[in-house]
């Protein structure tokens, strides 16, 4: 404990025995009320000051239970620490129909009504007992009011910090449009005019085939950008229709690259939700482009079972056959990543090596079932 905190304990303990002292001088000084309680006696009045007062020592942290034993005495006699009790039950029990129950039940007592008063007395002792209930029960409120302004104003806090955030992604995503489609538009342009300029017609192909690639690869970064830019709200997403998962273009790109890839469908192929789509299509993508990065020469299964409401992909690929031709870079997310896209869509992923030196990469995707989120993770 810090010593704020603990001195601000001690303060408040200080103040508690402050005030069971107050009740407990007051109750030994002077008699509440002309007639006794259920039961008289000598030093029965001073015993029920004493001990009523000191169950004031509990009323901030367990007020129900000392609002009762401080009604229970002061039922034998009783006592002015009533009134504390009653302040203390409408002030700090959380429950509004125990505490005014109990508010009840502390003002009858006080009251006295089974020793026939009159009913001037019975109403005056009534009134001076609903006066710090009174008070407690606005002190509650008071105190529910701050708290729910302060949840207000927290709520209020984070719902601008996503706003910022949501813009601050907005903006990074069309700084990364901006930069990035330059660079591969010129990359575009100079394979075209490679294309056009070549003699040898493997050239021209060559061109041709990264001239697509560049295309290719510039759509997807559109339509990526567009689609973060779309979300005004938290959970908005570009509405897409249902699709059968199509890993055709990744394969081909693949065997153009040089690298042996096997398809294998399994069960009946049924559309898929765009969300569920997306990281499917990114599963086989990215193991392939782990296959291009680390196994060089490596021969790629792919399969594709659908099994009820999931499907299971399978990418396995055998051992490296040579040493990597060129370094194509590191630092991406890889497979950390794709974990964490799998996950927000409620699959789950294992990746592995195998004992022939290989790697295999299986994720199932809940392909009917409603994900757990709305939006693509970007």
């Amino acid at each position: 404990m810090s010593s704020r905190a603990w001195s601000a304990s001690r303060r408040s303990f200080g103040f508690d025995v402050l005030v069971s002292a107050i009740a407990i001088a007051l109750g030994l000084a002077l008699r509440m009320g002309p007639h006794p309680g259920l039961l008289d006696g000598p030093y029965l009045h001073q015993a029920s000051a004493v001990v009523a007062g000191a169950l004031l020592l509990n009323r901030r942290r367990a007020a129900f239970g000392s609002g009762m034993a401080v009604c229970a005495v002061s039922l034998v006699h009783p006592t002015h620490a009533l009134f504390f009790a009653a302040y203390a039950v409408g002030a700090y029990v959380e429950d509004r129909r125990r505490a005014l129950a109990l508010i009840a039940a502390l003002v009858s007592t006080t009251a006295q009504p089974w020793n026939h008063p009159a009913p001037s007395d019975i109403v005056g002792g009534m009134s001076v007992a609903l006066v710090p209930a009174l008070l407690g029960l606005h002190v509650a409120a008071r105190r529910r009011l701050r708290l729910d302004r302060a949840a207000r104003a927290e709520r209020e806090r984070e719902l601008l910090f996503e706003r910022v955030r949501m813009e601050e992604r907005a903006r990074i995503a069309g700084e990364m449009h901006d930069v990035i489609t330059h660079r591969v538009s010129l990359m575009v342009l100079q394979a075209g005019a490679l294309r056009t300029r070549a003699r040898e017609d493997d050239v021209r192909a060559t061109a041709e085939e990264l001239r697509l690639v560049g295309c290719k690869a510039l759509e997807e970064l559109r339509g990526l950008v567009a689609m973060t830019r779309s979300e005004q709200q938290v959970g908005s997403v570009v509405a897409a229709p249902r699709a059968v998962l199509d890993v055709s273009d990744l394969v081909a790109d693949s065997r153009s690259a040089g690298v042996s890839v096997d398809v294998i469908t399994l069960g009946e192929p049924h559309a898929t939700s765009p969300v569920i789509g997306r990281a499917a299509y990114r599963v086989v993508q990215e193991a392939l482009t782990n296959v291009h990065k680390h196994a060089p020469g490596a021969v790629v299964d792919v399969r594709l079972h659908y099994v009820g409401d999931e499907v299971q992909i399978t990418v396995r690929n055998s051992a490296p056959t040579r040493a990597a031709d060129i370094a194509l870079g590191t630092g991406g997310s890889g497979l950390l990543g794709l974990r964490k896209r799998v996950e927000l869509v409620a699959g789950t992923l294992h990746t592995g090596p195998l004992p022939d030196g290989g790697y295999e990469l299986l994720a199932v995707l809940p392909a009917g079932a409603s994900p757990t989120t709305t939006g693509e993770p970007a």
